[in-house]
């Protein structure tokens, strides 16, 4: 479930907001499938829901970017960038069926949008295009990523902490309670814990030795 790889691969730059190289702006193709103006209208007016201020995107721009995905993968398979942006949609919908987490107001919002785009039926791209048929779902995550991240983060250490606490139990977790309450509780004493072994370490319980006295 981890969103916190050592790196994800950029989506191709020329989907970067204001990134404006020199196309011919007439490319609707992605194979055989030809993108749709009102789809196109529709999905920035989603995009602008989730980041508020990106400049919209044009056909020409995701047809490029499709096919610059497409030329360097170099095989039927999806490509990385794709894949590690639909393992992060995967980790918030865990996130928002977990009864045991209680996700902050401000995230609930995007994250259900992006889930129902991705799980919806009118996608910009169809997902039966191989290998870039969930790019416009990469770029959905993409752009409500900044304000998810966090609470992804908070919710992946409260698996955690919630299966040390599983395992003292010795039960299930799902098996007793334990919220986001109690997940603060927990990660507060976790921390007390950390600080008072750093201060163990730079010191020591072995009183000072005495000084010797020296009989003249």
């Amino acid at each position: 479930m981890s969103t916190n790889a050592n790196h994800i691969e950029s989506l191709p730059q020329v989907l970067l907001p204001g990134n404006n190289p020199n196309r011919p702006n007439r490319r609707r193709r992605i194979g055989s499938f030809r993108l749709s103006t009102l789809d196109m209208e529709r999905f920035n007016q989603l995009l602008s829901t989730l980041t508020g201020d990106r400049p919209p995107l044009d056909c020409d721009q995701v047809v490029t970017a499709a096919r610059l995905l497409s030329d360097s993968n170099g095989s039927q398979s999806t490509p990385t960038c794709i894949r590690q942006r639909l393992a992060q949609a995967e980790s918030l919908a865990s996130m928002l069926a977990d009864h045991g987490w209680q996700p902050a107001n401000e995230v609930r919002a995007p994250a259900s949008a992006v889930l129902d785009y991705l799980n919806g039926h009118n996608d910009l791209i169809p997902d039966w295009i191989p290998q870039v048929g969930q790019l416009d779902d990469a770029i959905v995550v993409e752009a409500a990523w900044p304000r998810l991240a966090g609470e992804v983060l908070s919710y992946q250490d409260f698996c955690r902490l919630r299966l040390i606490e599983a395992r003292l139990h010795q039960q299930e977790s799902g098996a007793f309670r334990f919220d986001r309450n109690d997940w603060e509780v927990a990660r507060r004493a976790e921390s007390a814990l950390r600080e008072h072994q750093r201060r163990v370490r730079a010191s020591s319980y072995v009183p000072t030795a005495p000084r010797v006295f020296r009989v003249h």
